[in-house]
């Protein structure tokens, strides 16, 4: 939000009991009136049950069709990028903006030559990543995220839509994990084998992503927004095991999460692999909410993730980006209400994609996805 007041320079937010308070004069507010989507998505995060379930679509570069730019435009114009972002959600019924650009934003800053395709998300030029070698682990150096043609844009656009949102919207950051970036660079195969071969080396790399991330969300945490999401990618069993995910990610995403909560703003997670380390993630980072697109690894069903995890996280999610490609809306409609039904009771639930909308998908599984959570996710849920 743009109306957090300042003191010495530094914005004053709530403390998280007065947001606890709010989340339940929210829910009581919601008996009688509908809530604004700031409210709604502060109720369900603290676990009250607000009018609804709130839905946010992780609508990204393909919110660029609305307004007629074009990817590229989108990635590196903060302007353009804004007013795409403002299109969706209107258009939508999104109840959150969200700053998330694409995974690429970090690693280019660091030096990765980028492409940038006219009708598709930016990616590295694989054929030619940064690290070659592991001997290149320590070319990293550190760098301010506020200076820097990517990561600036991202500041930027979070000051944009944190004064567009007002009180109305909440506002969402974004920062990949530092694994992740380090992907980015290497190229995973590689860097999952240097991890074994090299864990030193790959360490030292680390250790400087992770300085300029704790800055790069700093900086976000500045310019107004709600929380800032943490893309843990990696912590799940299609990324490493969870032995190896705690040694070269959980200790440095600790570090990231500390900061974010540090400046009073939201931890949330994001991870779209199979079978997700909920476990760890929560010990680690202790997140508000986690955005995923599969059961964890130690859950068999909805209810058994509703019964373990319920009470300690917000569950974000987790209609998959295969369905909204594969299915047309009634499905859609379905496959929500089904996932409503089993993770909305009692609150802690807000209906998403389980990883970013398909750029070139049509709009109506979306738009599905909104009609869901309004016909079906009516508190009390039926």
């Amino acid at each position: 939000m743009s109306v957090y007041p300042r003191i010495a320079g530094r914005l004053v937010r709530p403390t998280p009991g007065m947001l606890k308070l709010g989340a339940g004069l929210f829910a009581l507010q919601a008996k009688a009136l509908p809530l604004l989507p700031l409210e709604r998505v502060l109720a369900a995060l603290y676990h009250k049950e607000p009018d609804r379930v709130p839905v946010v679509h992780f609508l990204l570069g393909g919110a660029r069709r609305l307004t007629g730019i074009s990817y590229e435009e989108f990635s590196r114009n903060p302007d353009a990028a804004v007013e795409a972002y403002a299109a969706m959600t209107e258009m939508l019924g999104s109840d959150a903006y969200y700053n998330v650009i694409d995974l690429s934003v970090e690693a280019a800053d660091f030096g990765q030559e980028m492409v940038y395709p006219s009708y598709s998300t930016a990616h590295p030029n694989y054929m030619n990543p940064l690290i070659k070698t592991p001997d290149d682990y320590n070319r990293l150096e550190t760098f301010d995220p506020r200076t820097t043609p990517r990561m600036g844009m991202v500041i930027k656009v979070g000051r944009m839509l944190s004064r567009k949102a007002g009180i109305k919207y909440p506002v969402l950051g974004f920062c990949f994990g530092p694994l992740g970036v380090l992907a980015m660079m290497r190229g995973a195969q590689a860097l999952f084998i240097d991890c074994v071969r090299f864990p030193e080396k790959v360490k030292v790399a680390l250790d400087v992503i992770t300085e300029v991330l704790i800055d790069f969300v700093r900086a976000q945490c500045d310019t107004g927004v709600d929380g800032v999401m943490l893309d843990t990618l990696f912590a799940a069993q299609s990324g490493i095991s969870r032995d190896m995910w705690e040694e070269m990610e959980g200790k440095y995403a600790r570090r990231i999460a500390d900061e974010i909560r540090r400046w009073g703003a939201l931890v949330t997670l994001h991870n779209c692999g199979n079978r997700p380390y909920f476990d760890l993630q929560i010990e680690y980072m202790r997140p508000d909410a986690i955005s995923f697109a599969d059961l964890p690894d130690d859950c068999d069903s909805m209810r058994e993730l509703k019964e373990k995890y319920g009470g300690k996280v917000a569950l974000v999610g987790f209609v998959h980006t295969h369905e909204i490609c594969s299915k047309d809306a009634g499905e859609i409609m379905e496959v929500a209400r089904e996932q409503i039904k089993a993770l909305a009771p009692g609150g802690g639930f807000i209906l998403a994609p389980g990883c970013e909308y398909p750029p070139n998908a049509e709009f109506l599984n979306a738009m599905a996805m909104t009609r869901a959570a309004r016909i079906y996710g009516k508190y009390p849920i039926r």
